[in-house]
């Protein structure tokens, strides 16, 4: 069940744009949907990392009527390298609320609101890339479907409304750089006590839930978890549905999950997965056997889940601290005795463990 754009419009004559000095040709119509994930975190891409990024000019009411077109893999000729102006490297297609912008309007290294945009989503995005055709009021938005969802998109207007940082917000919702310029880990050298960072990483090898229930990632984690519990953020708020997450592709965001599809989501967003969600039987053949590192798949007939970095990714709900609702949610890794409780009570006799290699 994914979430789908408005309904593909007339073809229109083909639009001519530079990216970055190159000449690109965008050939506009309808919509297209949506998401996945890499992840990087230090201060926002292409600012110092103590510098709080300059909030987007609000001339003109700070929103009105602006102009969006898209772009984004795949790269090469006039797409140009897939290296955004901040230093974001794109080009493995990496899921991220990303737009190009006119630096002389909306500062880089900011955030605004874009409504409608081709994922649906009411998340912010971040300034992090220019282009040579890119000007006014005009964005850019970075579209990681390919260019059928590009082209989909078209040429439309928007209205784009100024946001602050995110602070620890979901990367996958908020940006996704995995920067060819700046380290992956946060340390005393990089972090600033006084400016917040796009990403609010946790000290250690341990996640930890904040009080809204998304995640943060530990800072010394290996890249593939950070991308896994950035994924879990983003289908936090989604309801439980049976067989949700399953029947589709992965890229491509349901409107609910269930426990194996939850699952599957998360293992793809970091790069570990195939591109469909498997059920929980299938799960328990899932890698390699045993409790991993870092990722630690629990998966039996009728239920999965899994613990990534010490947080627990559930349906099942075993503690007061998760919001409210019935589908995936973060959970401390002390309710996995219950989980466990739970369903030998139902006959299933516990868990098979699962990991992947490495992690």
């Amino acid at each position: 069940m994914s979430a789908t754009l408005s309904p593909p419009r007339p073809s229109r004559p083909t639009d001519p744009r530079r990216r970055n000095g190159r000449m690109m040709w965008l050939l506009p119509a309808g919509g297209f949907l949506l998401i996945l994930a890499p992840v990087g975190l230090l201060a926002g891409a292409g600012n110092p990392p103590c510098e709080t990024p300059t909030p987007v000019p609000t001339a003109a009411g700070g929103g009105g009527n602006w102009v969006a077109t898209a772009y984004g893999p795949p790269w090469g000729g006039i797409q140009g390298t897939g290296i955004t102006a901040t230093g974001i490297n794109l080009t493995a297609g990496p899921p991220a609320y990303v737009i190009a912008v006119d630096p002389a309007v909306i500062t880089l290294g900011s955030f605004a609101h874009v409504n409608p945009n081709p994922f649906g989503t009411s998340h912010a995005f971040y300034a992090g890339d220019t282009g040579g055709a890119i000007l006014g009021r005009h964005i850019d938005i970075y579209d990681w479907h390919g260019r059928g969802a590009q082209d989909a998109w078209g040429k439309r207007k928007v209205r784009v409304i100024p946001a602050p940082a995110p602070g620890s917000g979901n990367l996958l919702d908020e940006i996704t750089p995995t920067s060819v310029s700046q380290p992956t880990t946060t340390t005393a050298a990089t972090a600033c006590a006084t400016a917040p960072t796009v990403l609010a990483l946790t000290p250690g090898q341990s996640a930890t839930i904040l009080p809204d229930g998304q995640a943060t990632a530990p800072a010394s984690a290996p890249i593939a978890v950070k991308q896994a519990i950035a994924a879990g953020n983003q289908i936090i708020d989604k309801p439980y549905l049976w067989g949700g997450g399953h029947g589709q592709p992965l890229t491509e965001l349901a409107a609910g999950y269930d426990c194996s599809g939850a699952t599957s989501y998360v293992l793809h967003a970091a790069g570990l997965f195939g591109d469909y969600a498997q059920d929980s039987t299938q799960l328990e053949t899932y890698r390699q056997a045993g409790a991993g590192q870092w990722i630690s798949v629990y998966a039996n007939s009728a239920h999965a889940f899994i613990d990534i970095a010490g947080v627990v990714l559930d349906t099942a709900h075993y503690t007061t601290t998760a919001p409210a609702g019935s589908g995936p949610r973060w959970q401390p890794q002390s309710i996995i005795a219950a989980q466990y409780a739970g369903d030998e009570a139902d006959g299933h006799g516990g868990f098979v463990q699962r990991h992947p290699k490495g992690l």
